[in-house]
């Protein structure tokens, strides 16, 4: 068998070590990748948050801006760095505020809290998205992670859109639209209907319990002047229903 030269063994060594260094699979520099809150909803790119949700006297709300560890951790505190990816940001810096820049003592996760504002300059949020994108940027501490956990987006704005779990109860409320769901919201509190899935017991006790909600309010003359109609609107101007087999 013919003896591969030293040299090249050294050759195919360094590439090999080159390579798995870019990949980060055993560099010993420590590198920060960003995630969202999975208490706020987030997928693995972005969280999108509707202060719609939220009573109107409420005009600022932390969303959580999630920054991983992919190393060793300190004993010390150590600061990273993020910058603002511009192309994919479309509100003015005092839109947000960002909360410390700092891993933690002995851990593996810092949670910096981005504060955004229900009023935005140049964006009527009851019809449009406000977003911000951030992006990690190494320093004396840190390192990046794998590029396609560099970034991440955080969206919010002044509308009710669909939340994930509407359809457990798709079929038996009606489709999703924003009179229907804030409808659910203002006179039940439910936003999230995960508690619902394959229970359908809960699921005939909602339908229920909202049609005869909406029949009372249909009922009271008091609500003759509100903006929401009398009787109770849906998007497309149409008296509201709830019920199974809806198509609008």
């Amino acid at each position: 068998m013919k003896k591969i030269p030293v040299y090249i063994i050294a050759l195919l060594a360094g590439i090999v070590a080159a390579c798995e260094n870019e990949y980060n699979t055993y560099s010993d520099i420590p590198r920060v990748y960003l995630s969202g809150d999975p208490a706020q909803q987030a997928t693995a790119d972005s969280t999108y948050f509707s202060f719609r949700l939220l009573d109107f006297s409420i005009q600022e709300y932390d969303l959580n801006l999630v920054v991983h560890l992919a190393g060793e951790a300190s004993a010390a505190e150590r600061a990273f760095t993020l910058e603002i990816v511009d192309s994919l940001t479309n509100v003015p810096a005092t839109a947000y505020s960002v909360g410390a820049l700092v891993f933690p003592a002995n851990a593996h996760v810092a949670v910096v809290p981005v504060t955004v504002k229900r009023a935005v300059e140049g964006l009527d949020l009851s019809r449009e998205n406000a977003r911000v994108t951030f992006r990690v940027t190494a320093n004396e501490h840190f390192g990046e992670g794998v590029a396609e956990d560099r970034t991440y987006t955080l969206a919010w704005c002044d509308y009710l859109t669909l939340p994930p779990t509407w359809s457990v109860i798709n079929f038996y409320i009606g489709p999703f639209s924003q009179a229907r769901f804030k409808f659910i919201i203002d006179h039940t509190g439910y936003t999230d209907f995960e508690g619902f899935r394959n229970n359908y017991s809960m699921i005939m006790w909602l339908q229920g319990r909202l049609v005869k909600l909406l029949d009372d309010y249909n009922a009271d003359p008091a609500n003759s002047g509100r903006p929401e109609g009398w009787p109770y609107k849906n998007d497309n101007g149409e008296p509201l229903q709830f019920g199974q087999g809806l198509t609008s």
